[in-house]
């Protein structure tokens, strides 16, 4: 059987989901975009021009399958006109914009397969650390430190969050197992001028695990981003349990697991550490990442598996959380308990 996918928008991550797309059996590309320039290059990569649209009513007369990778302000109205004609579809993050656009798609969608394009879901770390979570390789899960930053073109049509929070608030609700249900935040603009390029953001989740996520430019990165040519950034979330830790390094496709041993001391509690194992996980490129999503999501479609990541979670409460988080965001500025320094004696 041959499947026709349509992918709208055909931007650098457009590319990469046709290039994914390709590696799996019975798929006939299709692409819908508004620039010109963007379809001559989908026909330079080998799609028929007969292929190649401009207009989305249009591409979507013959579709089977419909992958949205337009810019996020489109996500939705895109989405709306495929589950309308009763199209399974692949939305990027962010899914939505709005809480109130989440649960119109989730409306829309009852019956319909969806699946919210959260590639790290599909990471082999992220399937390793889950097992040992499961194996209790660090006892009981306490808290979640993550630091998804670096050096990193800003982009103008999703913030910090958007673009690269919601890649690790989502991981942590996975890892956790629980929905985020409280968050404090606070953001600043380190370089000057207007836009926020450095955020910190304290979550709990409902099964009481805490959780801490830094996003921003500053903190640099020393190895080449996992995505993005020309960019140094660092991916890291540090699993941290009560008989140990899991540190996953996401551009180096690195899980390193250390045990420990907590005494009950006068001084509160003394760590014994003990084995420390690394582990390099293969088969980790983006392109990887976007094959295993995209087979999982066939067999949403075939078999009525679970999604990877369906709406409920990868848009209604990732909506819920950024409006938390924007809310926490829009008290201000934290203040500071100012230190005074003593008085000289005499003088």
């Amino acid at each position: 059987m041959t499947r026709r996918v349509l992918i709208v928008g055909y931007g650098a991550f457009g590319v990469l989901h046709a290039r994914a797309w390709s590696r799996l059996p019975g798929i006939a590309l299709r692409v819908a975009e508004e620039d010109a320039a963007a379809r001559e290059r989908a026909v330079g990569d080998g799609l028929s021009q007969d292929d190649v649209f401009g207009d989305l009513e249009l591409a979507m007369r013959d579709a089977d399958v419909v992958d949205i990778v337009a810019p996020p302000d489109a996500h939705a109205m895109v989405a709306e006109m495929a589950l309308s004609r009763g199209l399974p579809v692949l939305i990027e993050k962010p899914a939505t914009r709005t809480l109130e656009e989440a649960r119109r798609l989730a409306a829309l969608a009852r019956g319909v397969p969806v699946q919210v394009g959260m590639i790290l879901r599909s990471h082999p770390l992220t399937d390793r650390a889950r097992v040992l979570i499961d194996q209790g390789a660090i006892g009981r899960l306490v808290s979640m430190n993550g630091d998804f930053s670096g050096w990193k073109r800003m982009r103008e049509d999703s913030s910090l969050i958007e673009n690269d929070g919601v890649h690790f608030l989502d991981l942590m609700r996975h890892l956790a197992k629980a929905r985020i249900v409280a968050v404090d935040a606070v953001a600043n603009t380190r370089l000057g001028g207007d836009v926020v390029d450095d955020i910190r953001i304290d979550m709990l989740h409902e099964n009481g695990v805490a959780g801490e996520l830094r996003l921003g430019l500053l903190r640099g990165g020393t190895v080449a981003d996992s995505v993005v040519p020309g960019a140094r950034t660092r991916k890291d979330l540090m699993l941290c349990g009560d008989k140990g830790v899991l540190h996953l390094d996401f551009n180096a496709s690195r899980l390193t697991r250390a045990r420990v041993r907590y005494t009950a001391s006068p001084g509160g509690w003394h760590p014994d550490p003990g084995e420390c194992v690394t582990e390099d996980i293969d088969g980790a490129t983006t392109v990887d990442l976007l094959k295993s999503a995209f087979a999982g999501f066939l067999e949403t479609i075939d078999q009525g598996a679970p999604p990877c990541c369906g709406l409920e979670e990868g848009a209604i409460e990732l909506a819920q959380v950024s409006e938390a988080i924007g809310a926490a965001l829009g008290r201000g500025p934290r203040s500071y308990v100012a230190i005074e320094a003593e008085m000289e004696a005499a003088r």
